[in-house]
């Protein structure tokens, strides 16, 4: 059995766009993912976001085109040939230099994301090449600082998600004691194959915050629920998250199945939660009451009914 570490992740930063988190070096124009100050590529301290890089390339292409403006200008000024003349081609130049930049400030937003999508489009290639550096230089410290490495990973999979990245992932989380006050991830792991790793690392998360069991871990716990019961403690998994489904009505509307094989391994609380949303809705979910009911009388039933009646006779 391997022994798990205790580890500490930095917080996760969330982002409008998952591009927000992609860097590019001005200098040699290599991307990569990972939080680090130095290009990967060059070794300068010259990283920026892509926004910023677009932004930089708007505006040297508009200050282009305003030196261009002025400098027509200028020749129409230079070939006047006589003062009025002179006089009206300057204000025109003037007057159309002007036009030209308000327009260019009007436009600027929405120039500035053709540009960023232009920039993606041209460079998919160096970016998909940076992201493999990235996924090589977490690997390069796996066995040194796992943690780091998984950061790295999760940074990466924010852009490239492919289930050997997941895997890689879950691997990593299952050598860690996990704790209720990590900043936790389980959407983006979820995998098309069946990993034990991740089975393990859904199980754990189950218990340790509910909120974070969505309808695709539930699915993927019941697509692959035979590969999860064959796995040491098994069905402790499944009944951890059938209990963290039973917070809303909604995933006991969609697996009433899925929750009715695991109610007798619910703990307390888990229990109660889902006999109060059944009471609330009688007849609607008719195998999944009685199942709760028998496993309640069984469990709990016998005792009450037990210590009322020491109370009563020591009465």
């Amino acid at each position: 059995m391997i022994k798990k570490k205790a580890v500490t992740f930095k917080p996760y930063e969330r982002t409008e766009y998952a591009y927000d988190k992609l860097r590019v070096c001005r200098k040699c124009g290599g991307y990569t993912v990972l939080s680090e100050e130095i290009c990967p590529f060059c070794g300068k301290r010259t990283l920026t976001t892509v926004q910023s890089f677009a932004k930089r390339e708007l505006k040297r292409s508009m200050q282009s085109e305003l030196l261009f403006s002025a400098l027509l200008t200028l020749l129409a000024v230079f070939f006047a040939d006589t003062m009025p003349w002179i006089g009206i081609a300057a204000a025109v130049g003037i007057v159309l230099t002007a036009m030209l930049a308000f327009a260019q400030y009007r436009v600027f937003e929405p120039q500035l994301r053709i540009r960023t999508d232009r920039l993606f489009a041209r460079d998919k290639d160096r970016i998909r090449h940076g992201l493999i550096q990235d996924i090589r230089a977490a690997e390069g410290i796996l066995e040194a600082n796992p943690a780091r490495a998984y950061e790295m990973l999760r940074e990466v999979n924010t852009l490239l998600r492919n289930d050997p990245i997941r895997r890689l992932q879950a691997e990593l989380l299952q050598t860690f004691v996990l704790r209720r006050d990590m900043d936790l991830l389980l959407e983006p792991l979820i995998m098309d194959g069946f990993s034990p790793h991740l089975a393990g690392y859904i199980g754990e998360v189950a218990k340790l915050n509910r909120e974070l069991i969505k309808e695709s871990s539930i699915r993927y716990c019941l697509q692959y629920e035979p590969q999860i019961r064959n796995m040491s403690k098994g069905e402790d998994i499944l009944a951890a998250v059938a209990g963290a489904a039973v917070r809303m009505k909604r995933y006991i509307q969609l697996y009433p199945e899925f929750i009715r094989r695991y109610t007798h391994k619910l703990p307390e609380d888990r229990l109660e939660r889902l006999r109060e949303v059944l009471s609330q809705h009688p007849g609607e979910f008719g195998p999944l009451k009685l199942e709760a009911d028998e496993v309640y009388w069984v469990r709990f039933g016998k005792r009450n009914a037990r210590d009322a009646s020491q109370q009563g006779s020591s009465s």
